[in-house]
């Protein structure tokens, strides 16, 4: 699955879940429950962003920069 497609439905369930926590007939344990799942679905989200992020610096970093042209617009 693509990263930005994972990424999209983690941020889809953590939202549902946000929703959840703001329902007023709640339960405690319910309540406990939901933020445990929001923390966990967080840290999967961080985790895609940083390979993400990774990729993206490696790729800069392995991109070779073009060599400056004899021509010049002024």
């Amino acid at each position: 699955m693509e990263p930005d497609s994972k990424l999209e439905d983690l941020r889809s369930v953590l939202s549902c879940v946000f929703e959840k926590l703001g329902a007023e007939s709640l339960t405690e344990p319910d309540q406990v429950e939901l933020v445990a799942r929001a923390e966990v679905v967080q840290d999967q989200i961080e985790a895609i962003q940083d390979v993400v992020g990774d990729e993206e610096r490696i790729r800069m970093r392995t991109t070779p920069v073009p060599e400056p042209s004899g021509d010049r617009l002024f």
